[in-house]
């Protein structure tokens, strides 16, 4: 009984699909393997199973039912029921009360604090772009001969993990979300980060192209006493010694300068990987809705916010809070929120280009051309923003970072080309919040002068050729890296967020 329990379990975790979630940029169509979603649109494709490098097996994407499926859902039922009556009463896990919440949030902070005694150049924003730039890479080189570039970031076992991979490739690599796990500096001879990612690629084997979602675990090392390099080194894949683009050979030799990157010893490096859920997305996930989680649950907020308040005021010589953020909240955090949203429903995506980081426009891209691909629009009319709440102020040597909590509200559907509602309501209004961080380079002077959104901050021409690396058109600077102005770094669903 125990075998065939297995055997039937392993059956449906292959054919498991993600429950739908909001649409928005910000929430999206969860594209997540285990509901811990940072926010972006999830995917109109199923997926082909595939586990650490192995593919085992699955389908592309149909509208109609396959019997055994059918089958094996009544297996299911007859097997719970039995399990039921076999079994004593099972204890239900409840989602992390707010007090875990923030007990998790402060032990994070201690951990952050110490690794940043010892490493004044740390950066959470430089290796959060870091891990991206590696996730990326590891998945679409996976059976290339460019995985070679990775092997200074890479363990040996997981530099050899590809060796046996079939003939696939992978792209389109969406990161929902990375959530700190834990923070050790208290060995003698290493420091190690951890971290969770919740993803979703495309993989292409035989003809065919499937999306998988995933919920992976990376364990990060280096040598103690490394300190951590500048954002032209740590926001791209590069060499630790030279800065130029990553191209290594096995051995770890830089084809640029010839250096010899000894892993962990000028750089981070993943030692360990693993897989905790797959799932394939659900076929329906662009138009189906379900309800808002966390828009009731109370608002978390940074242990000694006020410290940071009058830290940020002192640094940048605010004589009076309220004036200050009264003209940030409408001038940079409402006019950035309705930008971003209009842009997002008319699918006009580039052109707020310069608003969002560089991660958070790639990953929103991609479901903005799955709704081009189908001509159907997610809509969200009558969009007002009903209370902003700061929440957290952060900075380090090169970012300065501002958290914010925004209740909104609007009708939101999607709706084909000649206006069939295809999900969603034009008549109930849907309320949410979400958390948005919003980041710009530490050290700039705040800009005394009305800010618009509709031009280059740097030279002041419009802002409508920025291209697709943010790059103006008129003076050349690049717009996202928070150098001119601020940016929107992420945006975090009220249900996950966790300080």
């Amino acid at each position: 009984m125990k075998t065939f329990l297995l055997a039937l379990m392993l059956i449906l975790g292959g054919l498991a699909c993600l429950e739908p979630a909001q649409a928005r940029p910000g929430g999206g169509h969860s594209s997540s393997s285990s509901g811990f979603s940072h926010g972006s649109s999830g995917s109109g494709f199923s997926s082909y199973g595939y586990n650490d490098g192995y593919y085992t097996g699955g389908g592309a994407y149909s509208n109609n039912v396959h019997p055994l499926f059918s089958l094996l859902v009544l297996l299911v039922i007859v097997i719970v029921a039995v399990i039921k009556n076999m079994s004593p009463p099972q204890a239900i896990t409840a989602r992390p009360t707010l007090v875990n919440r923030i007990r998790q949030q402060s032990a994070i902070k201690d951990q952050l604090t110490a690794l940043k005694q010892s490493d004044a150049n740390f950066s959470s924003i430089l290796f959060l772009d870091f891990v991206h730039s590696l996730y990326t890479k590891f998945y679409t080189y996976s059976t290339k001969p460019e995985f070679s570039y990775l092997s200074p970031f890479l363990s040996a076992e997981l530099q050899q993990h590809f060796q046996q991979a079939g003939p696939w490739t992978v792209n389109e690599v969406v990161i929902n979300g990375i959530k700190w796990l834990e923070i050790n500096t208290m060995d003698s001879e290493t420091e190690s980060l951890s971290v969770e990612i919740d993803a979703n690629y495309t993989l292409h084997l035989q003809g065919k192209h499937t999306r998988y979602a995933v919920d992976e675990r990376w364990q990060f090392y280096r040598q103690k006493g490394v300190l951590s390099a500048g954002p032209d080194k740590m926001q791209t894949l590069s060499c630790p010694q030279c800065g130029a683009p990553a191209h290594f050979t096995d051995a770890g030799v830089c084809d640029h300068c010839g250096s010899v990157v000894q892993k962990g010893g000028m750089q981070w490096y993943l030692e360990k990987r693993v897989v905790m859920n797959t799932n394939a997305l659900a076929s329906n996930v662009l138009v189906a809705y379900a309800e808002e989680q966390g828009t009731q649950l109370a608002t978390i907020k940074q242990a000694g916010l006020d410290g940071q308040i009058s830290q940020f005021q002192q640094q940048h010589a605010i004589s009076d809070w309220q004036d200050f953020w009264r003209e940030f909240e409408t001038g940079i955090v409402k006019a950035y929120f309705l930008a971003i949203y209009a842009a997002w429903s008319q699918r006009k995506w580039p052109s707020v280009r310069h608003l969002l980081s560089d991660r958070l426009y790639e990953a929103n891209s991609f479901w903005q051309d799955l709704y081009a691909e189908n001509d159907w629009y997610n809509r969200l009319d009558n969009l007002n923003i009903e209370q902003v709440e700061l929440v957290k102020i952060e900075t380090d040597k090169y970012y300065e970072a501002i958290t914010l909590r925004i209740f909104a509200a609007c009708y939101d559907y999607t709706e084909d080309a000649k206006g069939k509602l295809l999900g969603g309501s034009k008549k109930e209004l849907r309320r949410y919040s979400e958390y948005w961080t919003m980041v710009r380079r530490a050290g700039m002077e705040l800009n005394r002068k009305p800010y618009s959104i509709s031009q280059c901050p740097q030279c002041g021409a419009p802002a409508d050729n920025m291209g697709q690396t943010a790059e103006c058109g008129y003076c050349g600077c690049k717009i996202s890296t928070g150098q001119f102005s601020w940016v929107v770094f992420l945006i975090t669903q009220d249900e996950v967020y966790e300080g």
